[in-house]
């Protein structure tokens, strides 16, 4: 690896500001020798260690079939659009790179000439836009162009596709998109996708969205824990068989309809929180034996298989096999899930039928100084994979200090008040975010956005400007272009125990012998709080603050998990002494 990372390496030659980080290197040797012999990793890489270059440069250099997977859309167009064309100017372009997101992604032909092209008046600008893009062999549905009702229309979900049956199947964008990613050397995807295929694959070797890989590298790796239960459990929309009958109105009388969207009105009348499913059973029993007796006397053959699949999910979260089920509304919509407790089987499995090796790589793997907790959610013995954990990269005591404080407004509106740069606040709840956004926002028009005014690439430009927000802005987003000088926790990142699913997980845990809070509670938090922390330093020449507004960091003996994060940061006691510690850094960099 160090004709790719030394000074004098390939990286340089082609990255106009790269800098050699030790760090990298260990990285991109370890991922190097684990994958070479197929060896199962774990790789903690702090922000700033240069982890995408550490795990691509690697993959190319073996040249096997490697499945690269981030969590969001964003990721996975900087790694498609921007690293792997730095990586093809050192290897050439001799190696197929594909990309494969998620269904609703693509364009389907079949909804549009079922129900946008017979309606082109009510649709103009859908079809005016189809006839730009009509010869692409993969057709993208655009970002923000058009609404959801339009997007609902020219896409379909995996219950909605019939797949091999549907008779645009031979030109459709989504099976062309993934038959290049299977025949490709290299595959760009999301956690979300991959996560659905090996649920798939750990019910059935043979079912597959993704062709069989040597090496699949999942980055943001921290976040599996929490996705892969969703694809391993069900979710079902009470609406989608309201929706079925709705696009297919000529198999029914105009009354049923009219009764079926009154019974689910009725239901978002009576279903307002979070609740287990059997709490409000016999509310939903009715509407969902109306609509599965409508809809399956009707002899048409569009129907069948979508109505197949909904009658098979409604079994699902309505069963007794171990787990929460839970129903909820959601955006005029009714949600009921079905979540296993025990999901890390299934994801061992999955994976097994998935590829030889998996390479797991993040920031925040470590909870409470060990990888413990993710092993176990993942289904991995300590002895079975191999793991590193690299130092941070930046030096945070010169570049940063800590200021822990009680919760009070008064602060924040000291802050507001003194606060020179951008700064960033994290809560715990949207509740929270919501309170203080608005008590801001009357403080300092103008320069406040909640994480539900702004998307994170809205922010280009934006300077001196006061970012609220919760789970969203703490993890994986980079806000390094706005300057942000002060990262302030409005308390120690700990989930709510009172939620339906994570109350199960804590009474799971507990079943084995171990501590919910020690084994469960506590490690997920510090793996939260070191995503908060990572907002702050994104280059060696950055400054900034790190503000906690709760003691039990000093006053609890658990909060030394969380003070070993920033252990060799200074401690300041006020925001005056912050001020300070950022004016001479600013006068320096000037000078």
């Amino acid at each position: 690896m160090d004709k790719y990372f030394s000074k004098v390496g390939s990286l340089s030659d082609i990255l106009p500001r790269y800098r050699q980080r030790d760090a990298q290197l260990d990285a991109a040797n370890f991922i190097f020798d684990s994958m070479k012999t197929y060896q199962p990793a774990v790789v903690e890489a702090p922000t700033g260690s240069g982890k995408t270059f550490a795990y691509l440069i690697p993959a190319f250099e073996l040249g096997r079939r490697t499945i690269i997977s981030t969590k969001t859309k964003q990721l996975m167009s900087q790694i498609a659009g921007k690293d792997i064309e730095a990586v093809n100017r050192i290897f050439g372009d001799d190696r197929f790179v594909a990309v494969l997101k998620g269904r609703r992604n693509y364009f389907c032909h079949l909804r549009f000439f079922r129900f946008v092209y017979p309606n082109q008046g009510r649709f103009e600008r859908v079809v005016e836009w189809y006839g730009s893009v009509v010869d692409q062999e993969i057709i993208d549905v655009p970002i923000g162009v058009f609404s959801p009702h339009e997007i609902e229309h020219i896409s379909t979900d995996s219950w909605q596709c019939t797949a091999s049956k549907c008779e645009f199947y031979d030109i459709c964008s989504f099976y062309r998109a993934k038959e290049q990613a299977n025949s490709a050397d290299i595959v760009i995807t999301n956690h979300y996708l991959l996560m659905s295929d090996f649920a798939l694959k750990s019910e059935n070797e043979h079912a597959s969205i993704f062709d069989f890989a040597d090496h699949i590298i999942m980055d943001e790796a921290h976040s599996i824990p929490d996705i892969f239960p969703r694809f391993a459990g069900t979710e079902l929309s009470l609406r989608s068989f309201l929706k079925l009958m709705n696009e297919n109105r000529q198999a029914f009388d105009p009354r049923e309809i009219e009764l079926a969207a009154g019974m689910l009105s009725g239901l978002l009348e009576t279903i307002k929180t979070r609740t287990y499913t059997n709490d409000f059973r016999g509310a939903l029993l009715p509407y969902i034996e109306f609509v599965n007796k409508a809809i399956g006397e009707k002899d048409f053959e569009e129907m069948k298989n979508v109505h197949k699949r909904l009658v098979e999910k409604a079994v699902s979260v309505l069963g007794d096999s171990e787990g929460v089920r839970f129903v909820e509304q959601e955006r005029g919509d009714i949600l009921l899930q079905y979540i296993p407790l025990n999901a890390a089987d299934k994801l061992r499995e999955g994976m097994k039928n998935a590829c030889l090796s998996p390479v797991f790589v993040s920031a925040t793997l470590s909870g409470k100084g060990n990888f413990s907790y993710f092993l176990s959610e993942t289904g991995y013995e300590e002895e079975e994979i191999g793991k590193m954990s690299l130092e941070p990269v930046f030096d945070m005591a010169q570049q940063g200090r800590l200021l822990v404080q009680d919760c009070d407004e008064a602060f924040y509106e000291e802050l507001a008040l003194k606060a020179k740069g951008s700064v960033l606040i994290i809560c715990n709840s949207v509740g929270r975010m919501l309170k203080l956004t608005k008590m801001l926002k009357e403080l300092c028009p103008g320069r406040v956005y909640s994480q539900r005014d702004i998307d994170i690439k809205d922010t280009e430009g934006l300077k001196d400007t006061i970012f609220v927000g919760c789970a969203v802005f703490r993890e994986g987003m980079d806000f390094a272009h706005t300057g942000i000088s002060y990262v302030v926790l409005d308390k120690l990142p700990f989930e709510y125990p009172d939620d339906l699913v994570l109350k199960e997980q804590a009474e799971s845990v507990r079943k084995k012998g171990q501590e919910p809070f020690m084994d469960y509670f506590l490690p997920r938090a510090v793996i939260y709080y070191r995503q908060a922390v990572g907002r702050l330093l994104r280059h060696e020449d950055d400054k900034g603050v790190w503000v906690v507004l709760d003691r039990r960091i000093d006053t609890k003996n658990y909060g030394k998990y969380f003070a070993t994060v920033l252990k060799d940061v200074p401690r300041i006691n006020t925001l005056d002494e912050a001020v300070a510690f950022l004016e001479v850094e600013d006068a320096e960099n000037e000078g």
